[in-house]
């Protein structure tokens, strides 16, 4: 994009820019609103919320096999041009870096969220702020995001992007203390308080509808169905007023590289500066565990279920309703004079006895009969959802009719396992790219020494730039696991790897104390065989 000289033309091409990546915004806000509710409470947001409700377990276990941040190993995997003679010596200490990083920052835990929620939504995005050596991860939802062109997925091949935050006025002027021009900014930028509502949206979208047009009548006369329980939402209530921020990301052709514009809300300008980054690259990582072919933001896992849910709850009512009127049926007195109800009391009570004189005088209860396959079709929508998002029985740890042997039960769970493994390497590449970005921004900004294993002193920044972090043996996912223990086994019942690699390979435990007791054993081992050797030589001779 070509980026005008004249300040005036710059600002105006921004607020434009800005204004067609957020064009969507309020149409996702309200659908994000909807899988939220249906992810924590089984039912819309004017609903009530589900007696049972099946999306928020089901989510929790599909992420739970997507991403495990426990497991999670990383790698250095050198460029085609590298020497590796002289780099590969460099890479372990790198990876020991970058993983003390990764869990000192917490990380782990930010994907493990940005995971789950991108299955809520479609989305999410995780953006990293350096603050001198240290790298912080942030969470970014979809409904805080745009792009210019929804149509083109890859973040990276989008022209213009843009984030919306909130921040309170104190904390702008505290961010700003060295800006030239403090005063002008501060005095035409907008707080605003962000507005609670008490009422539930079904009565709000009705007030709303009655007063948004001109001549209406102003008196609303008439009952409204809403949900009168008091829900918790899990929402934040903000009574500091704030002030929305956007930070723009516009490609410029003439650099090659980011153009990143801070503007506060009304169109105040604050910063327009070129990549503080690095190079080429922006902060910001998105995950999508469904992606689209021509839809940027992809596709939604609770949408999916929303429809099974609504089976699945009206079913439950239904049988929650026979198995009440079972237990107490409905009654009928006839021939009884007097009050009923004294009567019907009588009759509910433990041990209640009921006379009368009348002739034919009779009680009559007209209890349902409890079908034997009541829950049949409630386990048929359970196996819909497992069916839906592609977890068997045997991966879920439930059994399965005809499993013979532990290893039939395995290789059932390897093939069984084949659509979460896709989503999964899509999360993987997320990932890789993440921790990408975490070692490149060591390089720029951590001049702390490291040692190879040969005693060497370098730095982050003497290592080559032609470098990928990749997941080490798709450790980020649990059902590779599995397959990487059985295959590590193997090498070493075949004597293709030392008992130290396997170690490496399978990650116990303690793995470094493991080691080190290892070297301990593999000293006295080749001591013994050292002395035996020479007992052997000796009763030759």
């Amino acid at each position: 994009m070509i980026i005008p000289s004249n300040p005036d033309q710059r600002e105006q091409l921004y607020q434009e820019v800005s204004e067609k990546c957020l064009i969507s915004r309020n149409d996702r806000i309200a659908q994000y609103s909807t899988l939220r509710s249906y992810f924590l409470f089984g039912a819309g947001p004017e609903a009530r919320p589900a007696n049972y409700n099946k999306i928020f377990p089901h989510i929790d276990t599909l992420s739970s096999f997507l991403f495990a941040a426990d497991t999670t190993r990383f790698s250095i995997v050198l460029g085609a041009g590298v020497k590796a003679e002289a780099e590969h010596k460099k890479t372990g200490p790198l990876i020991r870096r970058l993983n003390d990083k990764w869990s000192d920052s917490n990380a782990d835990i930010v994907m493990g969220q940005a995971v789950n929620w991108a299955l809520v939504y479609n989305s999410m995005f995780i953006k990293l702020i350096q603050r001198g050596r240290d790298t912080t991860p942030y969470l970014v939802d979809p409904s805080s995001f745009g792009v210019l062109r929804e149509d083109q997925t890859q973040l990276d091949k989008q022209e213009a992007f843009v984030h919306t935050y909130f921040t309170t006025r104190s904390q702008l002027e505290r961010d700003l203390h060295s800006h030239p021009n403090l005063k002008s900014i501060m005095s035409r930028v907008n707080a605003t308080q962000q507005e609670t509502t008490q009422m539930m949206a079904g009565v709000q979208r009705i007030i709303t509808s009655q007063f948004s047009g001109a001549g209406l009548n102003q008196n609303m006369i008439g009952n409204a169905t809403a949900p009168l329980q008091n829900t918790l939402m899990y929402k934040p209530k903000v009574g500091e007023e704030v002030i929305e921020m956007q930070e723009l990301y516009v490609w410029n052709d003439e650099e090659n590289d980011y153009q990143i514009v801070t503007m506060a809300s009304g169109g105040v300008c604050i910063y327009d500066r070129a990549n503080f980054f690095y190079h080429g690259e922006h902060p910001f990582i998105q995950i999508c565990p469904n992606p689209a072919p021509d839809y940027f933001w992809g596709y939604s896992e609770v949408e999916r279920l929303m429809r099974l849910q609504d089976m699945r709850e009206h079913r439950m009512n239904q049988v929650s309703n026979l198995l009440d009127r079972a237990a107490d049926p409905p009654t009928a007195l006839t021939g009884w004079m007097g009050l009923v109800d004294e009567k019907n009391f009588a009759l509910s009570k433990v041990g209640g006895v009921l006379s009368s004189s009348e002739m034919g005088a009779k009680v009559e209860q007209f209890r349902p009969v409890v079908p034997p396959d009541t829950f049949t079709e409630i386990r048929e929508i359970d196996h819909m959802f497992s069916e839906m998002s592609g977890i068997s029985n045997v991966l879920s740890g439930r059994g399965e009719t005809g499993v013979r042997s532990k290893g039939h039960a395995s290789e059932l769970a390897r093939l069984g396992s084949s659509r979460p493994k896709k989503r999964a390497l899509v999360i993987e590449d997320s990932l890789e790219n993440l921790a990408t970005k975490y070692l490149k921004l060591d390089q720029q900004h951590n001049p702390d020494p490291l040692r190879t294993p040969d005693g060497q002193e370098f730095i982050s920044n003497q290592f080559t730039k032609d470098f990928m972090v990749k997941v080490d043996a798709h450790s980020s996912s649990p059902v590779f696991m599995e397959d990487l223990k059985h295959d590590a086994t193997e090498l070493l019942k075949a004597k293709a790897i030392t008992r130290s690699m396997y170690v490496k390979l399978i990650h116990p435990p303690m793995e470094q104390e493991i080691l080190q007791e290892l070297k301990e054993i593999e000293k006295k081992e080749a001591e013994m065989a050292k002395l035996q050797a020479a007992q052997a030589q000796q009763k030759g001779a």
